[in-house]
């Protein structure tokens, strides 16, 4: 099973929550809804005299303000242990990363990620300790670059103060949220999740996607949570940038291992 370092991901607490899942697989075994096994899973804890809530509301604090991003917590055993259940096909990164995202929101030091969806429960747990921030601030070398405009800088050091406070590993709504705030705090006017201009032979086509963040009318900003911005991506988002009446932007992966390697600026106009 993988497992973390942390002493405590092997304590009788652990193992009883881990031991009421199996309890709950065992009747059901897989492919019924996460809410299904959530549900039954909360009956198994009570039986157990093991204190716990379900679907805790979980705000992201930033400078001393709370931004409701939507976070809900599946399960918070004891004050101490957060729980993740999924009944999915494969657990990907997105799904380690909304527990490690949980985890640092909630101080709470230990997380477990239950995937239901599996022939042996066992083979579906994911022990997870929190992680720490970077232990070094940012350089400042980029923001002085001449590639970048006045309006560019000040985003590229928003962003690179709330990679700084939150780290990496959490999930993309959470750095566009303190995004968000940290340019508020300087003054700097933003709009998000706007409609996609979509316009072919001049007429124009209604579509669900959206605009993520236009920063004072005239810079398209994208936050990424992946391992590393490929052209494809990129490309995505040029085409997006068309559809956004702005010009230029810029692309932020806050999973990097230094935000400053992952960096992008497009225009609209590009080739390619």
């Amino acid at each position: 099973m993988p497992s973390s370092s942390h002493p405590d991901l092997g304590s009788d607490l652990t193992k009883r929550v881990i031991g009421a899942g199996i309890a709950v697989h065992r009747t059901f075994g897989p492919g019924l809804d996460e809410a299904d096994y959530e549900h039954a899973l909360h009956l198994e804890l009570d039986a157990l005299g093991i204190e716990h809530q379900c679907q805790v509301p979980q705000p992201l604090s930033y400078h001393g303000e709370e931004l409701d991003c939507g976070y809900r917590l599946d399960l918070v055993i004891s004050g101490q242990l957060v729980l993740e259940l999924k009944a999915v096909e494969k657990i990907h990164p997105v799904h380690e990363a909304q527990v490690f995202t949980y985890l640092r929101l909630s101080s709470l030091p230990l997380g477990l990620l239950m995937n239901f969806n599996t022939l042996i429960l066992r083979d579906g747990i994911f022990r997870r300790a929190s992680s720490l921030k970077p232990a070094s601030r940012f350089q400042n070398g980029i923001l002085n670059s001449e590639n970048f405009d006045d309006l560019s800088r000040e985003v590229l050091a928003a962003g690179l103060e709330v990679r700084y406070e939150l780290g990496h590993g959490l999930l993309r709504s959470a750095y566009e949220a303190c995004l968000v705030k940290a340019l508020s705090l300087k003054g700097i006017r933003t709009e998000i999740n706007l409609p996609a201009n979509l316009i072919y032979r001049d007429q124009l086509i209604l579509s669900r996607k959206e605009v993520p963040m236009i920063v004072e009318d005239s810079l398209m900003v994208v936050c990424h949570c992946v391992k590393e911005l490929g052209p494809l991506q990129l490309a995505r988002d040029r085409s997006l940038l068309k559809a956004s009446g702005v010009n230029s932007g810029l692309c932020l992966n806050f999973h990097s291992d230094s935000l400053v390697t992952e960096i992008h600026r497009i225009h609209a106009h590009a080739k390619g």
